[in-house]
């Protein structure tokens, strides 16, 4: 893309559309002016200012400092400038000539619970997923707890920087996310690779086809995928993206659910929570203890086996 092509990209962006996309829990709203949450870098307490000014969409990061437009926001969130230019130009597509009559093309956030997840379609995003998944070697899933044909199974990646790629599949197998788990992280851990699928949770395979299984929520995809080798098909396993996540009470109606998370103050605010709405939903949920030494499922399994982790969980279950 040539700078005059971005430049125009940049000035027509719909830049909370943009954020919404990528960061769906940062509580901004296409085509709305206000202050949401700058994610990357961990912010619980909404301070990214997002405003209209000479024609065209701004931010300030009012906890940094940092300000500029929507290429400047993108690195400041660590992509690279291609990666940037790339997003900008995908997004202005589908954003009108001035911000001020931008039309509400882009997914609703509603701080990341009620985005509607899409199965990965486009011819790009599989070949980009097919890539990375026969660049996958043992390197790429150190410390997770799993064996490189587990990590084969549920499809995980490797990307060329060494990131380990995560499809999120959904209740029928289907491929409703990529994220990724960076290898060498600054602000923040995780990133999306589909813009605009909010940030779904993922469900082990043959979620929901199994009679009479219970179902396991925990703390993370990949302790999930952790924890439901652990088990061997004892139990559905839903991985949340973290203590902040949704759990699709939905299709839990009926069955017995059990909430795992880590043992620190955030993950207890999370069951506490989850709890919560599993009784309004109408669920049967009961928080477990969590695992010993305050390890998370995948630093239990890498430590002591995926055996020791399945009577573990066994044990809590019960």
């Amino acid at each position: 893309m040539t700078s005059d092509a971005l430049t125009r990209c940049i000035e027509t962006v719909d830049l909370p559309g943009l954020v919404a996309r990528l960061w769906p829990e940062s509580g901004a709203r296409p085509g709305r002016a206000g202050v949401c949450r700058a994610v990357w870098r961990g912010d619980r307490n909404p301070s990214l200012s997002l405003f209209v000014a000479r024609g065209m969409w701004f931010w300030k990061d009012h906890a940094t400092g940092e300000s500029g437009n929507a290429f400047h926001l993108l690195l400041a969130a660590g992509l690279s400038r291609e990666e940037a230019a790339e997003l900008i130009k995908e997004a202005a597509r589908s954003t009108p000539a001035t911000p001020q009559v931008l039309r509400r093309s882009l997914p609703e956030p509603a701080h990341g619970h009620k985005v509607r997840a899409t199965p990965v379609t486009s011819n790009r995003e599989k070949a980009a997923l097919r890539a990375a998944q026969m660049r996958l070697d043992g390197e790429a899933i150190r410390g997770r707890g799993i064996t490189l044909e587990q990590a084969r199974r549920v499809g995980l990646g490797r990307s060329r920087k060494g990131d380990l790629v995560i499809p999120i599949l959904g209740p029928s197998g289907e491929i409703q996310a990529i994220k990724v788990r960076l290898k060498e992280p600054k602000d923040y851990r995780y990133r999306y690779l589909t813009p605009g699928r909010g940030a779904p949770a993922w469900h082990s395979p043959g979620f929901g086809q199994g009679a009479g299984r219970p179902v396991l929520v925990v703390e993370g995809e990949l302790n999930a995928m952790a924890a439901w080798f652990a088990l061997e098909g004892e139990a559905d396993v839903l991985g949340i993206p973290g203590v902040e996540g949704h759990i699709p009470w939905g299709h839990l109606e009926g069955r017995k659910v059990y909430l795992l998370a880590d043992g620190d103050e955030a993950g207890r605010e999370a069951l506490t929570r989850w709890r919560e709405e599993a009784r309004q939903a109408g669920v049967a949920a009961f928080p477990l203890l969590p695992l010993a030494e305050g390890l998370d499922a995948c630093e239990h399994a890498e430590r002591y086996g995926q055996r020791a982790l399945g009577e573990a969980l066994r044990r809590r279950m019960k």
